[in-house]
């Protein structure tokens, strides 16, 4: 009877080891290669929710490069972004609307009253996620999660 006690007991220890693995695996895959553009409302949401540092942008009329020089951020969870930086503190805490266009989700907030920006997002590719404003010569922003 106590053997049975303690294979049941290093069963569910064993168990539990292997579950906590695999969870950590799990949130290990979110920060790899995924195209995110072409995926489902719910699975854009789940991969890009989490605090994301502004390395650079690149594009714009002439596509150049603008590096970061005020260590801006942004805070997404599913229907909400923060964005904000070192010199201006928080300059954006907004709902987020997302709207259905070019068969993908715009991210789409406010930033002011009548000032509104959308982003697509594009994938994440390693460890960064890949925002493209939703304008004709629009700047791409790359961020890496903190």
């Amino acid at each position: 009877m106590k053997t049975i006690i303690k294979i049941r007991i290093l069963f569910l220890l064993f168990s539990s080891m292997g579950a906590g693995c695999e969870k950590d695996h799990e949130s290990e895959q979110l920060l790899h290669n995924i195209t995110l553009y072409d995926k489902p409302l719910s699975v854009i949401q789940k991969y890009i929710t989490g605090k994301w540092k502004l390395q650079y942008a690149f594009g714009g009329l002439w596509a150049h490069k603008v590096i970061n020089t005020d260590n801006s951020y942004m805070i997404l969870s599913p229907n909400h972004i923060i964005k904000g930086n070192d010199s201006r503190g928080v300059f954006v805490d907004s709902r987020i609307e997302w709207i259905n266009k070019y068969d993908t989700y715009l991210l789409n907030y406010s930033y002011s009253e009548g000032v509104h920006f959308a982003y697509i997002i594009e994938r994440i590719k390693n460890d960064t996620l890949m925002l493209t404003e939703d304008a004709g010569d629009g700047f791409t922003y790359f961020y890496t999660k903190y």
